[in-house]
């Protein structure tokens, strides 16, 4: 007699602490009854073998709690690890916050000023329609990989001013600073094929020098990125400090050529800044700079901009109604924003003995608060799982809070208005060419690839 095997019931804690669970999408209806239950719930954390064991961590999942969480720096360290993380590529090393860090936050406000800001938004829109236009006859293509991935980099480069010879290098040095490569995730800058390495600046020439693992070319880049293995479940992603003195040779010498030429970017503001705390930035700012605007370039701008196609697709009417009034663009993309949460998670540790929606936290404890749940909360949204492009307001959590939100949280919103102003502009009758695939991951809201396809719009006589 053949005994039947019963499946093991899995916990709602597991089902939101496992990776696997994402590939098929946010588990909200689990996220849904653990609010419900409890405010902060306890998770078992599974040890990783490049980890000591550890008792696990709080999950934070209303809205309220986790303002007070991201509120309170000075109670909540942003630091810590929390294992499963490292499924992806990122997120396993501790989440620190050093002093030169702590600089640029201060720093960063008075560098976006007006003009930079106003030259920047241009800048990003002519790309987004040039990515645009570059697929549009096509009529059929990968959204992720084949116009999404290409505007956070492009845009990272107009931010910090590298020169247009120079930027098939950022590829490579945020691919090394995210974790890349992850099987299945797309390669993110891919250099033009009329790209020349004769043609770089000796600056460029210098930091490849200076690549640990030796000298690189654009269409070695590409295919070195391409048949790399993918990163191992257990093992670390991101690249230490240490392991990026091209990066930090490359800043160093664009730091000096921004002090002798200057131009309207970011960083020939933060060097030409002098006195006190507006000392010029040493190379060691400007590669933390790189790491923090590579991370919400390579997570936020890719997942925000796939997340908010999906959700376009899988929302015709609302669509419709976007596309019959522009100026609802804004709302829409804080809409898309919070429905799609492209960052699922971001951990804390309590500094000191506290409470959190009721529960005791003690000291050294590590909590983990769910954006992406925080962001679904039924007392806060009205019909949370409805996309809705005019919602207002709209208190979402996306892109963090207090005094370690997203520091890039403005670009993020000038890249994905400008993307789907070009998309709406340039694309009539959107729809799916069949299914999306999610990246492997409890942090990052990631679509490696969203094949769609569209009718060509025509473009008004005067371009």
């Amino acid at each position: 007699m053949t005994q039947r095997r019963v499946a093991t019931p899995v916990s709602d804690t597991d089902l939101i602490y496992s990776a696997d669970t994402y590939v098929r999408g946010v588990p909200y209806d689990a996220l849904a009854r653990l609010r419900g239950s409890t405010p902060v719930a306890w998770i078992e954390q599974r040890p990783a073998c490049h980890e000591p064991a550890s008792t696990g961590f709080w999950a934070v999942l209303r809205h309220a709690d986790a303002c007070h969480v991201l509120h309170n720096p000075k109670l909540f360290a942003a630091r810590g690890s929390t294992g499963e993380d490292a499924g992806h590529g990122r997120g396993s090393r501790p989440a620190t916050e050093p002093p030169t860090r702590s600089r640029l936050r201060r720093r960063l406000p008075r560098a976006f000023g007006a003009r930079t800001v106003t030259g920047l938004a241009e800048r990003i829109e002519r790309r987004a329609y040039a990515l645009v236009d570059a697929v549009a006859e096509k009529g059929e293509a990968d959204f992720t990989t084949e116009i999404a991935a290409e505007l956070p980099l492009l845009s990272l480069a107009d931010l910090l001013g590298i020169p247009d010879s120079d930027r098939w290098l950022l590829s490579d040095w945020s691919d090394r600073v995210t974790g890349r490569p992850v099987a299945g995730y797309p390669v993110g800058y891919s250099p033009e094929p009329t790209t020349d390495p004769a043609a770089c600046t000796e600056m460029a020439h210098h930091a490849v020098a200076a690549r640990p693992r030796g000298p690189l070319d654009p269409e070695t880049a590409v295919r070195d990125r391409a048949d790399a293995e993918p990163a191992a479940p257990d093992r670390p992603g991101a690249e230490t400090e240490e392991e990026l003195p091209d990066l930090r040779l490359y800043a160093d010498e664009l730091a000096e050529y921004k002090r002798r030429h200057p131009g309207e970017d970011l960083m020939t503001v933060l060097v030409h800044q002098s006195g006190g705390k507006n000392a010029p930035v040493p190379a060691e700012e400007f590669e933390n700079l790189f790491r923090m605007f590579a991370a919400a370039a390579d997570d936020t701008v890719r997942g925000g901009l796939s997340g908010g196609m999906l959700a376009l697709l899988k929302n015709p009417a609302e669509a419709a109604r976007l596309r019959a009034d522009p100026d609802l663009l804004d709302t829409a993309v804080e809409e898309m924003l919070r429905w799609w949460s492209p960052v699922i998670r971001v951990a804390r540790t309590a500094a000191t003995d506290t409470v959190v929606g009721n529960v005791p936290v003690r000291k050294g404890e590590r909590l983990v608060v769910w954006l992406a749940s925080a962001n679904r909360d039924e007392p806060v949204f009205e019909e949370p799982a409805r996309f809705d492009v005019g919602r207002a307001p709209n208190d979402h959590v996306a892109l963090g809070r207090g005094p370690r939100a997203c520091l890039g949280a403005h670009l993020v919103r000038m890249q994905m208005r400008a993307m789907f102003a070009a998309v709406l502009d340039r694309f009539e009758a959107i729809e799916p060419a069949s299914e999306a695939r999610r990246l492997r991951s409890n942090v990052h809201n990631g679509i490696t690839h969203l094949p769609i396809r569209w009718q060509p719009r025509a473009r008004p006589a005067e371009e």
